[in-house]
């Protein structure tokens, strides 16, 4: 299984929403991009389709821009890929007659990345980002 490369940039804008959070404050879409490093015509509609799904809300006006919709603890890593790139393992690699043996196989192999997906959330990953820039003296 790969994560295409717009399910990584939908996680890096997500994490970026995620540091502001607690400030409730909106991000544009071009500061995303300028700091998480993704090209922002693409990141528009990234950020369209996780609105959709309901993990991102947009704000009109001068103050507008993009924040998370719900608390960051409440988005885990599935509901930004399948958001993005849709349900893991689905549709199977050959579904076919011949793949009756490795049909079980795949599905169980296809919950287990998505209980490990499930597990993790954003602001896991956030606090985590977050402690690794602090400094000690």
């Amino acid at each position: 299984m790969n994560i295409s490369s717009r399910c990584e940039y939908a996680c890096r804008a997500v994490i970026e929403l995620a540091v502001h959070q607690e400030a409730q404050e909106t991000i544009t879409s071009v500061t995303i991009a300028e700091k998480r490093h993704i090209p922002e015509k693409y990141l528009v509609h990234i950020l369209l389709q996780l609105k959709r799904a309901g993990i991102v809300r947009s704000v009109r006006g001068a103050q507008g821009g993009y924040m998370l919709s719900r608390p960051a603890e409440d988005i885990s890593l599935l509901d930004i890929v399948q958001a993005i790139d849709g349900p893991v393992l689905d549709p199977l690699p050959v579904d076919d007659d011949q793949s009756d043996e490795l049909r079980p196989t795949w599905r169980k192999v296809a919950r287990g990345i998505e209980e490990s997906l499930a597990a993790i959330t954003v602001r896991e990953i956030a606090d985590a980002a977050g402690a690794t820039e602090m400094y000690f003296i």
